[in-house]
């Protein structure tokens, strides 16, 4: 057996002082947030909803989590081992980890998250397919076993984005299935949300867990030693972004997620505000191609359309201020472990326009092209994609393409986009977001498939990428994985799976006197701050 991590589980509250110290440093007076949206469910098992996603990590903790520099850490798990052939893994939990009633966490309760948790999560699924035994060997142990090797099973562990592994009490999910929502918020982490006084489209309030213990090491990230420093948190919704920003700069709140972009000078120049992106490569965009509907069932065509991105224009109509987004060609987002730009150059080429906007018509031309409209779904409601699909369509129209822009809120996008090949309601073009992290994994990013029908919206088909995305699922020699991604990467520009127009920062905004926020990709977390002084 190769031992992959050992920590000891060192137990303390703070780092020198003892319990007293750290309970003279719970700071009394609320932390009081106001996060983007309205927290519906407290079940993370049964949505993937951002909120959802923030209350969990507020309430529950994971087996394992990745850093702020990206790499997989220990949480409740102590340590593990991996066998040589790559198909046996197993975890020892910490000692003395309790749920907020204080009855003990044990391998049960993990076998019984994993299980249901399983059922939705598409990592989860697809480990699933891999896996030939989940079992609890004692009340500290449990052991994975799989049919074939599986290289990303620790990193599915860690994930925060989309539907995290967070540990829950087996005597609420076990047999429970995940369609089916739990409304009990017995955790497993730092706080313990105060459920008798949630007021939906109000206030969620959370109180400091006393059975937690956080691990030793500092916080980052994800990982590291979760420390409650308040006594209570809240959760307000205000709807009114200049609202927001009053109560910020009155100081009657302390955090705002996500202030819109018209009022980030105003707060930036604000007595006791301070404004930054919490994530430093920001948000990747993501222009996804109706493969289905000609002429972009032409590979040449689909090319074409990289002469008409221009991601430093499209940066500069969306934030104002280019210092707030990055040009990047790589599909697997610039900055992360695997971000290449390896078969960008068209896309990211620094011609002048004339020239890429000619280059552009003739691709389009030889791709097929017989002047037929060009449709362009436009979310107005979506600053980041609505700016950027102005740019586009502005490029294509001078280009001399017959282009139309159908302008529309996102919640009608969402239903168009499912309209598939030509006709009534056909589409050509739209823009999203793929997010700060998940497009960092050529596999669990679902805008990389290239599953034809199975596929997400465009629907691209290519049995070779879906070739190089299982071997390198599989792979569990680093350098060989390594060399995959890179194939990947060239793979889907060649084919147009989907073009990347440039990363986004997100800026949030918070008093000055806070100290302690970390750097955490997909999420919102509020352990480790404090108030100076």
């Amino acid at each position: 057996m190769r031992s992959i991590f050992r920590v000891l589980g060192v137990l303390v509250l703070l780092a020198a002082g003892g319990p007293q110290q750290a309970r003279a440093q719970i700071d009394p007076k609320p932390l009081r947030l106001v996060l983007a949206g309205e927290l519906r469910s407290i079940d993370p098992d049964w949505t993937a909803a951002a909120l959802t996603r923030y209350h969990a990590f507020m309430v529950y903790d994971t087996l394992l989590g990745l850093d702020a520099e990206q790499n997989i850490k220990p949480q409740m798990a102590d340590s593990w081992t991996e066998s040589d052939d790559h198909l046996t893994y197993t975890f020892k939990l910490r000692d003395k980890l309790a749920f907020s009633d204080g009855s003990p966490v044990t391998a049960e309760d993990v076998v019984a998250s994993w299980t249901r948790w399983a059922e939705t999560d598409g990592a989860g699924q697809m480990i699933n397919g891999f896996l030939a035994g989940l079992d609890a060997v004692d009340a500290h142990t449990f052991r994975v076993r799989l049919k074939e090797p599986f290289a990303q099973l620790t990193y599915v562990l860690a994930k925060p984005m989309a539907m995290p592994m967070f540990v829950k009490p087996a005597k609420v999910v076990k047999g429970l299935p995940a369609r089916t929502q739990f409304t009990d918020p017995l955790g497993s982490g730092p706080y313990i949300m105060l459920k008798d006084q949630w007021v939906a489209g109000s206030k969620v309030v959370y109180a400091r867990n006393p059975n937690y213990v956080p691990r030793a090491e500092p916080a980052s990230g994800i990982a590291g030693g979760k420390r409650a420093m308040f006594e209570r948190v809240e959760w307000l919704a205000i709807p009114d972004p200049a609202t927001q920003a009053a109560a910020l700069r009155n100081n009657e709140v302390d955090f705002i997620e996500t202030p819109t972009l018209d009022l980030v000078p105003m707060l930036k120049a604000a007595k006791g505000v301070q404004v930054a992106a919490l994530w430093p490569t920001g948000s990747e965009g993501t222009m996804r191609i109706n493969w289905t509907n000609p002429p972009f069932d032409n590979p040449i065509a689909r090319r074409a359309i990289y002469n008409f991105v221009s991601q430093p224009d499209m940066i500069q109509a969306v934030l104002g201020d280019p210092a707030l987004g990055q040009v990047c060609g790589a599909l697997l987002i610039c900055g992360s472990p695997n971000g290449s730009e390896y078969g960008s150059e068209l896309l990211i080429s620094k011609d002048p326009e004339d020239v890429r906007l000619k280059r552009g018509m003739e691709m389009l031309r030889e791709g097929g092209y017989k002047g037929e409209k060009i449709v362009i779904l436009d979310p107005q409601d979506q600053p980041v994609m609505h700016g950027a699909t102005q740019v586009l369509y502005g490029a294509m129209k001078k280009a001399g393409v017959n282009v139309e822009m159908q302008t529309m809120d996102w919640a009608t996008l969402i239903s168009r986009r499912a309209v598939k090949g030509p006709g009534a309601n056909s589409w050509h073009l739209f823009q999203t977001l793929g997010g700060p992290l998940g497009p960092a994994n050529p596999v669990f990013h679902v805008q990389m498939s290239a599953s034809c029908d199975k596929a997400w919206f465009g629907w691209p088909c290519d049995a070779e990428m879906e070739r190089l995305r299982a071997a390198w699922i599989r792979e569990t020699d680093p350098i060989k994985a390594r060399w995959l991604v890179e194939q990947i990467q060239l793979r889907g520009a060649q084919i147009v799976i989907y073009i990347p127009f440039g990363q986004y920062l997100t800026p949030s905004a918070w008093r000055d006197n806070l100290e302690g926020l970390l750097k955490v990709p997909e999420t919102v977390v509020f352990w480790n701050i404090r108030r100076k002084g």
